[in-house]
């Protein structure tokens, strides 16, 4: 019984140590001074990169792993360079600088032929579609009968219909993509050549917060106000949701004064 339980024991420990040895020998791809690996951590590991042509900064990735004799083989080389560069804290470095918009693929080799791959896209512009996936009337609490002459009489009004979008492609000196920018709009999605304005955020009283804000939406026809907020749902999603108080636009005496009537729109936030 003994010998049979050091017999599991050594089996056991064959293989971790082979387990070991094979992570050692994976070569990956990383961000920062060195790699994380911890598991449950924000780890620094890299599979794929995007890169924008309005602001094409060279990016710097390091390499772990494998044997150390490490050949660079890039599918499309009119898209992104890719070379070797200097050693840092004693890990290999490569430099990334995007050429022209597109997709490819560089694969990592080391001397005993372990790949690693890293995708890489190239997008002309930095921008991010509000793809609109419902909308609804709101009205004072009291009043909802009032809701289906307000829906009719309002009907058409909405700069788009479901499965239209806004194409937002911020200003190059924006932090935050929401904050101000050039503004395409595609009434029903289908459109070839958009309508065309701005979108600006409009600072808040004490806000400080740029998930939530008042957006102004310029175009030939005039100014719109939004209230604005932005959320992440479960499966990493992000939604947007524009309020619009549209009691001014209906018609003389449909609503109490004092009554408020709200347009809401809800938004899928693609980049």
């Amino acid at each position: 019984m003994k010998n049979l339980s050091a017999f599991f024991t050594m089996l056991l420990l064959l293989f971790v140590s082979v387990s070991c040895e094979d992570e050692d020998s994976n070569v990956s791809l990383f961000s920062g001074v060195e790699p994380i690996y911890q598991t449950g951590t924000c780890n620094n590991l890299v599979s794929s990169l995007t890169f924008y042509l309005t602001d094409s900064e060279t990016t710097v990735l390091g390499l772990d792993g494998g044997d150390g004799y490490y050949r660079l083989f890039n599918e499309q080389e009119s898209v992104a360079s890719v070379s070797f560069a200097d050693e840092v804290n004693g890990y290999q470095r490569i430099s990334i600088q995007p050429l022209a918009a597109g997709r490819t693929t560089l694969k990592v080799v080391d001397g005993s032929g372990t790949v690693a791959r890293l995708n890489i896209v190239v997008k002309s512009r930095r921008e991010y579609k509000l793809v609109k996936t419902a909308f609804e009337y709101g009205i004072s609490v009291g009043y909802i009968d009032l809701l289906p002459d307000v829906t009719q009489a309002l009907d058409g009004r909405a700069w788009l219909e479901v499965g239209g979008y806004y194409q937002l492609v911020p200003d190059a000196d924006c932090s935050f993509p929401l904050e101000k920018g050039d503004l395409e709009i595609y009434p029903t999605g289908q459109e070839d050549e958009p309508l065309t304005g701005r979108y600006e955020t409009v600072p808040l009283e004490g806000g400080e917060d740029d998930a939530e804000g008042i957006w102004q939406f310029t175009d030939a026809n005039g100014e719109r106000y939004y209230y604005r907020t932005l959320t992440t749902d479960t499966d990493s999603d992000q939604r947007l949701t524009l309020a619009e108080d549209i009691t001014s636009f209906c018609p003389a005496g449909m609503v109490p004064s004092g009554v408020i009537v709200v347009y809401r729109e809800t938004f899928r936030m693609v980049e």
